[in-house]
């Protein structure tokens, strides 16, 4: 009995050492050994050892960051653009002679941006308008020969037609000189100037930048996931980065598509109040609450379709 006791104890210490030296080879520990400690009894014992946990507890998350530089995804970076701008470019070809306006300055709608040389085109102002009268003294002579009939209806058309074209002329030099100058469409400031006086220019040349003096509106680039509660007429705050200041502002349009490789939409936002420190360029973050999308009207409840005739 004593026998088959040690054997099967032999075979448990055995299985063990084997289980063992499987774990030690997974986790780089050297492998537990048969031999230990002898007892005082003479026998011999296998040696305690603590066997590498084979499963590693899960880290235990950190606290979420919460106050007001929390990140928030109802946070989207935006740009301040102004409500017009325009590049003035020159309709006609000429040389400058009067350029009043500097960088940076301010004008009033209908105030001279840019006066060409124009004794040219004044001239042939007169000259079309000579043409023309000459014109109609030849129709008034074909008219009274026609009443003679010392000619016939042809030679009247086509003195008609001559008066015609001088009147065109005319128009046509109208609108040349009335080019010479240029005059401001709206009240603004002059962002860059991009021609001198003395300069001669070409038809299309850039001559000014512009923009309109009125309060810039706002233009954001938010996720599409957004579309779920952004709509028309919404609030937010729009923190400004140049002035450390916050405004309101709210919703005007969103974009009519989304942007399929970045899944994003363009939304505009007009400024409330008249804040006085901002200008075109500027930058900042909105943060928007969805729990203050604005109640629309509600929707009306279907009515359920009857499903037959009750016989």
């Amino acid at each position: 009995m004593r026998a088959r006791r040690m054997v099967a104890g032999a075979a448990v210490a055995a299985a063990l050492v084997t289980m063992a030296t499987l774990a030690a080879a997974q986790t780089g520990l050297p492998p537990l050994s048969a031999g230990g400690a002898s007892s005082g009894g003479g026998e011999t014992t296998a040696a305690p050892r603590q066997l590498p946990p084979i499963l590693s507890a899960a880290p235990v998350p950190g606290p979420v960051k919460t106050g007001p530089d929390a990140p928030s995804p109802e946070a989207a970076r935006g740009v301040l653009e102004p409500a017009a701008e325009a590049v003035i470019s020159a309709e006609i070809a000429g040389r400058i002679v009067d350029l009043p306006v500097t960088e940076g300055a301010d004008f009033a709608k209908g105030a001279l941006l840019v006066r060409f040389d124009c004794t040219l085109y004044e001239a042939q102002l007169a000259q079309a308008r000579a043409q023309a009268a000459g014109a109609k003294a030849a129709l008034d002579n074909a008219r009274s020969l026609a009443k003679l009939q010392s000619i016939g209806v042809l030679d009247v058309q086509l003195a008609e037609a001559k008066l015609a074209e001088a009147s065109a002329a005319i128009r046509l030099s109208s609108a040349t000189v009335e080019r010479c100058r240029i005059e401001a469409p709206y009240a603004g400031r002059v962002v860059r100037r991009l021609a001198q006086p003395a300069e001669g220019v070409a038809a299309g040349d850039d001559l000014l930048a512009i923009v309109s003096d009125g309060l810039p509106r706002i233009r954001l680039i938010v996720p599409s996931t957004w579309l779920a509660w952004l709509v028309p007429g919404m609030p937010f705050d729009f923190a400004v980065d140049e002035t450390g200041g916050t405004v309101k502002a709210q919703v005007t349009a969103i974009g009519a598509r989304v942007d399929q490789v970045s899944q994003t939409v363009p939304v505009l936002a007009a400024i409330e109040g008249k804040p006085t420190d901002l200008l075109p360029g500027m930058s900042g973050t909105a943060r928007f609450d969805p729990a203050a999308r604005p109640a629309g009207p509600a929707e009306p409840v279907p009515q359920a379709k009857p499903q037959g005739t009750p016989k």
